[in-house]
């Protein structure tokens, strides 16, 4: 008799780890754009009165993305390691991911997410299902080829091209996608902000393969972006129309692309960070790329 309730008990207290660890996903977006970073955050609540330790064991965390009919997405690649850490007793952590390299989710539809993580028991905890939808975006502008030499010297060649995406919320959004010379495989999308629906955005390529971007985001304001050939963006930047000309970008004398008919704002995003200098040009030479990480997973946080 002692030995069936130890039986018994056994699952029980399995069951009982189990259940007092939470896992739940959370998006700031929920639409997207094909090939568009598509980041999920992943939430951990321990509730067991004791540390819970997690990212001992490569391949603790797991995602699957299906179809709202079930279908499952093919995967590409396995989740990057988070490295071990722990979780004190009624606390929270906190993991995010790029999910778009790890799955085949290029084709518009709406799409529910799982995720499931390995306890130090054994067992396995699994999330509700999170839903998400990826769009078409409409095509703006004919795909614009640029050359550079990449890191090992070699001349490639890439395409731009800008398209616009209208959300539920009556919000249009204007991205840049940057292929490779085929157009048959997506490098980067590349979110350039809102903007208005009878906008035609103006673009221009630069001496250096710079491909820069000047759009309206309402009756009166502008964003500028500089993209380098790599898809990371360099400039960012808010100009106010100052009625005295349409605004518009030119090439000037020294062969630099500026703003004409606007006068720069402060803007909080801008790129880079604004100095006494950069006040007062928005010379493509004298920019430096920030460095951006892909799929990178922020350590656990307390709430």
């Amino acid at each position: 008799m002692t030995r069936l309730a130890a039986l018994l008990a056994l699952p029980l207290l399995v069951w009982s780890v189990m259940a007092q660890v939470d896992l739940d996903l959370t998006m700031d977006r929920q639409i997207f754009l094909p090939s568009e970073d598509t980041e999920v955050a992943v939430r951990i609540s321990n509730f067991t009165g004791e540390p819970l330790t997690l990212g001992q064991e490569p391949r603790w965390i797991h995602f699957t993305v299906e179809d709202l009919r079930g279908r499952v997405a093919g995967k590409l690649q396995d989740p990057p390691d988070t490295g071990e850490f722990t979780l004190e007793p009624a606390t929270r952590g906190k993991l995010r991911f790029n999910i778009t390299p790890m799955f085949n989710i290029t084709t518009p539809g709406s799409y529910r997410i799982f995720a499931s993580i390995r306890l130090p028991t054994g067992e396995e905890v699994t999330s509700d299902p999170h839903t998400f939808e990826i769009i078409s975006g409409v095509k703006l502008s004919e795909p614009r080829e640029v050359g550079f030499r990449n890191a090992e010297g070699q001349l490639e060649r890439r395409k731009f091209v800008l398209q616009r995406a209208s959300f539920p919320n009556k919000r249009v959004q204007l991205y840049a996608r940057l292929t490779d010379s085929t157009e048959s495989h997506t490098i980067k999308v590349i979110p350039l902000g809102n903007t208005v629906s009878f906008d035609r955005p103006e673009w221009l390529v630069d001496r250096e393969s710079h491909f820069h971007v000047l759009h309206r985001t309402d009756s009166a304001h502008y964003f500028y972006h500089v993209l380098a050939p790599d898809g990371s963006l360099t400039f960012r930047q808010l100009w106010l129309a100052d009625g005295t000309s349409r605004v518009e970008l030119r090439v000037n004398e020294e062969g630099e692309v500026r703003v004409f008919g606007a006068v720069r704002r402060p803007y909080p995003g801008e790129l880079p960070k604004p100095s006494v200098a950069a006040l007062s040009t928005n010379r493509v030479a004298e920019v430096q790329s920030p460095t951006t990480n892909t799929n990178e997973v922020s350590a656990p946080k307390q709430p």
